[in-house]
């Protein structure tokens, strides 16, 4: 029961995480709508999770995203924000980036340029290094390799299917099949999710339709909201991330101010302008999810048009009959 101890000041930092005197922001503070597999000294992790639509019937939203390391004189700082150009919003590494490019400073331009990232809503099932997820809806930022494994089982291609290969239900919570989330650092020393897979046997989540429709509505984070305006860092706050990242807050040249490890590479841009997309749970459009890397990384030079509002019946629809 609340009494005048939860307006405790302290009680009330702690509660929202925040502290309103503080001096200085933490940097590298973390979304903790997003889930993070826990992975041991090795490299190592599992866990079993099963993915969902939103309450908007959203199952995954691409996004771009700025994510580079600079170091200099053996410090080292990185930036990893979505990029507001994925709804065709102005942002300062882009506009970098592209002056760069059109200068033929093709390696220089390295430093600002931005990847391409799905975003879903999973659901923990088991997650034997951190227990007190499990039960938890996340979201859950995929890389373009583990979004085609997604869709793969989702929607096999016709070779596949001639082959014997069966679409899988990855997003039905009632009748579906869950999926082993895994990490392992390979040969190279870089963690992979090459092992990931879908669990063949179906089977559902929730006792019933309403439980689902209930977690879902309460739950589940509409991808629409990454979209928004404010979901993004405004352009005067990634003007001075980008400083802050390239030790040029002193106003030198970015481009040399630091040996630059990008995190994505630089690419030419394609003919045509790219458009953010979200797939709704009852249509997956195979020529939306079926591009390849190379494609998608072609897709991060170029500033795409705002999404279109969504079209969205109930969700009930949805989850009928599905029992």
């Amino acid at each position: 029961m609340m009494d005048a101890n939860a307006f405790n000041f302290d009680a009330m930092k702690e509660a929202v995480g925040v502290d309103p005197f503080a001096q200085v922001a933490n940097k590298y503070a973390r979304d903790e709508r997003f889930y993070t597999l826990t992975k041991d000294k090795e490299g190592n992790g599992a866990a079993l999770v099963r993915f969902l639509p939103d309450k908007e019937k959203g199952m995954i939203q691409k996004m771009f995203k700025i994510n580079t390391t600079v170091t200099k004189n053996g410090k080292k700082r990185f930036v990893s924000e979505f990029s507001p150009s994925t709804i065709g919003q102005p942002c300062p590494f882009q506009e970098t980036w592209q002056q760069l490019w059109n200068e033929d400073r093709k390696e220089e331009s390295k430093l600002y340029s931005r990847g391409v990232r799905f975003v879903t809503n999973i659901k923990i099932i088991k997650d034997p290094a951190n227990p007190e997820n499990e039960g938890k809806i996340f979201l859950y930022e995929m890389s373009g390799a583990m979004k085609d494994k997604v869709q793969n089982a989702v929607d096999p291609s016709e070779q596949d299917r001639a082959l014997g290969a069966i679409p899988k239900e990855l997003f039905n919570p009632l009748r579906g099949n869950s999926f082993r989330l895994v990490a392992k650092k390979g040969a190279n020393g870089q963690i992979n999710y090459d092992s990931s897979e879908v669990v063949s046997a179906e089977d559902s989540i929730y006792e019933s339709v309403e439980a689902a429709l209930e977690d879902l509505k309460t739950n589940a984070h509409p991808l629409s909201d990454l979209l928004k305006p404010e979901a993004f860092m405004s352009y005067d706050e990634l003007v001075s991330k980008q400083a802050w990242v390239t030790f040029t807050e002193g106003g030198s040249t970015p481009a040399a101010a630091a040996v630059v490890v990008p995190l994505v590479a630089a690419v030419s841009p394609p003919a045509t302008p790219a458009s953010s997309e979200v797939l709704a749970a009852n249509v997956v459009t195979a020529a939306v999810v079926s591009m390849d890397d190379a494609v998608m990384a072609a897709e991060a030079a170029v500033v795409p048009t705002p999404p279109a509002a969504l079209s969205t019946n109930n969700l009930d629809s949805l989850l009928a009959g599905l029992i």
